[in-house]
């Protein structure tokens, strides 16, 4: 079904095709594109993602990846056909996409697929391996329309705690649903994407597709992350004076269960609000709506109002959707330091907060971060440094399927609700060589006994342990409250940039996870390598 969507995507876009660029999520790819953002004019707004280039931010492109052309290339002697195939494939493995048409008002470029990898885990003894082909069809018609379409076809086998993280859920960590691979060696799975965005003019920006969005200058988002699968989507973008609002509409699957069954869906409303109060200050308000499909309720159009905020909407609609409120920060210290953070609030009481601290239905969560570019004046050598938080029974819902999840995953944070966690990185590339090092803190708190201690978003919060005969009362929760769990988690890892037009690369590196209760201790030291194009984000570290 989902080839078919991305098919039909296809043969529409060839009909009405597209001028506008826009990027892929990969944070590597991200973090190239926005250090050059930061750097011009002060009208960027860099929290809702994917970018959106015009012709006239062609520059952005170019100095981002000027860096990357070749000086020297491989010469061959002679005239011959095969020193001129030679010399075209140089060019299409390195230095273009590896097909591309132009006819009047189209252009259209096909870019290959990959990610061939292999791994081995020397505590488990574990070897994994992964074996993904696929194909990128993207292009523009004049210069209103953009279109994009991707698919993947995938066999792999995984670490054991993703093998464990994948049985509880059903799903491969940010995509779909697999099948088991010739008698247990691995995991057969796919993945489609597809978009179409038109620009009317230099206000208005609609997109229609399958994919998935972020909202957030962090490696984190709390409001809406790239952590679950794809998901059909309609957005609404206007820019205008130092503002940037967009309203997003989406299908999103309830649950997954084991059975082929049509699975229950429900749907999401989104808004996000951002402007550029100052040279150096951004802000942003975001909203959603989250509710089930069950019982034939389907899409409610009174959500369709794209004017922020929808909680009036939700109240006067008598129902008990669930609703979070929430809002971004930016602050550009200097061009090449700034600072963000996130605020998201699913339910507060004042009230109830005056009366004791830590009352369960205090639902909030928050983030801070940092980012430097040339650090030291060293040319594209960056750090990053993240803190996140978010209380217990954050994103869950009285109703069980209208929580603040898709496809048996997370829409925000992988870790659901319930913990802290500090993240940073440091990245440096010399032309195509690129060296990135990583490393993780996270305490959570995990349910025990059958008690919800507020960590699963996917339980209703009337299970909470408030409501348990003998449990403490609904005061004195606190973040990693249940079974604390304690994870460290390093990566390192250098690769070489193959084809910057898909972010092809050579990479190898090293892992090493360290997670650990009263009473357990589950380690990994894990290397990799692998040629993979990386254009999206794959999540295994929780």
């Amino acid at each position: 079904m989902k080839l078919k969507f991305a098919f039909f995507l296809v043969l529409l876009s060839s009909s009405v095709l597209g001028q506008k660029s826009i990027y892929p999520l990969n944070h590597s790819y991200s973090n190239i594109i926005e250090k050059q953002m930061q750097s011009k004019s002060a009208n960027y707004h860099t929290a809702m993602r994917p970018f959106i280039f015009e012709e006239k931010d062609s520059t952005i492109i170019d100095s981002a990846f000027a860096q990357f052309k070749r000086s020297k290339k491989l010469y061959l002697l002679g005239v011959s056909w095969w020193s001129k195939a030679a010399l075209w494939g140089e060019r299409k493995i390195f230095d273009e996409p590896f097909i591309t048409l132009k006819k009047d008002e189209l252009t259209l470029r096909l870019h290959p697929l990959c990610d061939f990898g292999y791994g081995r885990d020397s505590v488990s003894k574990k070897v994994t391996y992964s074996n993904s082909r696929g194909v990128w069809v993207e292009g523009t018609f004049g210069k209103k329309i953009y279109f994009s379409t991707s698919f993947i076809e995938s066999q792999a086998d995984f670490l054991p705690y993703v093998d464990a993280q994948m049985t509880n859920s059903l799903v491969v960590p940010g995509q779909g649903r697999y099948k088991i691979f010739k008698n247990n060696q691995g995991y057969d799975y796919n993945r489609s994407s597809a978009l179409i965005s038109y620009s009317p003019n230099k206000t208005f920006n609609f997109q229609f597709g399958q994919d998935k969005l972020f909202i957030g200058d962090g490696y984190r988002s709390l409001l809406l992350s790239d952590n679950s699968f794809n998901y059909p989507f309609v957005k609404v973008s206007a820019k205008f004076w130092k503002v940037q609002y967009s309203s997003i509409y989406a299908q999103l699957t309830s649950a997954v269960t084991a059975n082929d069954q049509l699975f229950p869906k429900k749907y999401g409303t989104f808004h996000y609000l951002s402007w550029n109060a100052t040279k150096w200050l951004n802000i942003g308000l975001f909203e959603s709506i989250i509710w089930s499909g069950a019982n034939g309720r389907g899409f409610d159009f009174q959500y369709l109002n794209p004017i922020i905020f929808l909680r009036p909407v939700e109240f006067n609609n008598g129902s008990s959707d669930n609703a979070l409120l929430g809002a971004t920060g930016k602050i550009k210290i200097t061009n090449k330091w700034h600072l963000y953070g996130q605020l998201l609030v699913d339910e507060f009481n004042f009230q109830k907060v005056k009366q004791a601290s830590g009352w369960w239905g205090n639902k909030w969560g928050i983030q801070a971060g940092t980012k430097c570019y040339d650090l030291f004046k060293i040319k594209n050598l960056s750090t990053q440094l993240e803190f996140n938080a978010v209380r217990p029974y954050t994103y869950s819902h009285s109703d069980s399927l209208s929580n603040y999840s898709h496809f048996n995953q997370a829409l925000a944070h992988p870790l659901g609700a319930n913990f802290m966690e500090g993240v940073g990185f440091i990245r440096y590339n010399h032309k195509r060589i690129f060296l990135e090092i990583k490393g993780s803190w996270a305490q959570y708190g995990a349910d025990i006994n059958g008690v919800n201690w507020g960590g699963n978003i996917f339980l209703s919060y009337n299970t909470n342990k408030a409501q348990i005969p003998g449990a403490e009362p609904e005061f004195g929760h606190q973040i990693g409250q249940g079974l604390v769990n304690t994870l460290w988690y390093s990566d390192v890892k250098v690769a070489y940039l193959v084809n910057p037009n898909n972010n092809m690369r050579f990479e190898m590196g090293w892992m090493k996870r360290d997670q650990r209760t009263y009473n357990t201790v589950a380690l990994t030291n894990y290397f990799y390598i692998g040629l993979k194009t990386a254009l999206f984000n794959y999540y295994t570290d929780f």
